[in-house]
């Protein structure tokens, strides 16, 4: 995997994604939760599946259960609801370890949790525990080889070259503001079908937009036109019934 991504390339991606981020964030229940199991869970949900699609899911969950052993005591087929069937087992596997050991707070030990993988276990650490970590999956592959100019594939996330670029642009102190950001970048903006070219805060430099959406010409648009991305009525709904259901 050739790089072109010089130390300007790195400053400018990140300062324009975290602006973005923090102007465009979406405040969804799990993001704010004190639980940090039902985080934990929230992470698992999320991983391969669409934020709007766990919502709901998630806010059930999060009202019918407050600790591992209260599922564990009327445990439920949580992810056969979003098309992931196969999650269950893993679901009640993950849930008696935790009843038997407690809450690991270390991603070493996280991954060491049945159906924790790299991923979950960066997700939980860095945005819900303060502690740094560089996001590596599908979405930051696409967005980070659209921008710099390298070739992709199924393998790209485990390649070290990849995950060291990664950890570079992640930075050491606002890193939870970032991760957030690349995750609503991610989804909003640079999206596998269709990305959004005119809202993108990073199109003057990106090497997809210019030589394989445009050609070597550039279509400039001024910030004071970029849609802002909005949260649905639902999505708001869904986001207090969570916050009224798990006050006390």
């Amino acid at each position: 995997m050739a790089l072109s991504s010089g130390r300007e390339d790195i400053d400018y991606f990140r300062k324009r994604v975290l602006h973005w981020g923090r102007q465009n964030f979406r405040d969804f229940p799990w993001r704010s939760v004190k639980n940090q199991w039902h985080a934990l869970v929230a992470e698992i949900m999320l991983q391969r599946t669409k934020a709007d699609q766990v919502l709901p899911v998630f806010v059930r969950f999060a009202a019918q259960y407050r600790e591992p052993a209260d599922f564990l005591a009327a445990p439920t087929p949580l992810f056969s609801s979003l098309g992931l069937p196969i999650r269950d087992d893993q679901f009640l596997a993950l849930n008696r370890t935790l009843v038997r050991a407690g809450l690991p707070a270390e991603k070493a030990d996280l991954l060491k949790l049945p159906g924790v993988g790299d991923y979950i276990a960066s997700a939980f650490v860095s945005l819900h525990l303060e502690k740094w970590s560089a996001l590596v999956d599908a979405n930051t592959v696409r967005v980070y080889g659209r921008f710099f100019g390298f070739e992709t594939g199924p393998e790209t996330r485990r390649k070290r070259g990849f995950i060291e670029l990664a950890e570079e642009i992640t930075p050491m102190r606002v890193f939870r503001d970032y991760n957030y950001a690349i995750i609503d970048f991610s989804r909003e903006i640079c999206t596998p079908r269709k990305p959004q070219h005119e809202a993108c805060p990073v199109r003057r430099r990106c090497r997809y937009l210019q030589n394989v959406v445009c050609g070597t010409s550039e279509r400039v648009i001024t910030p004071e036109h970029l849609p802002q991305t909005q949260q649905t009525d639902e999505a708001r709904q869904l986001a207090q019934t969570y916050e009224n259901l798990t006050r006390n």
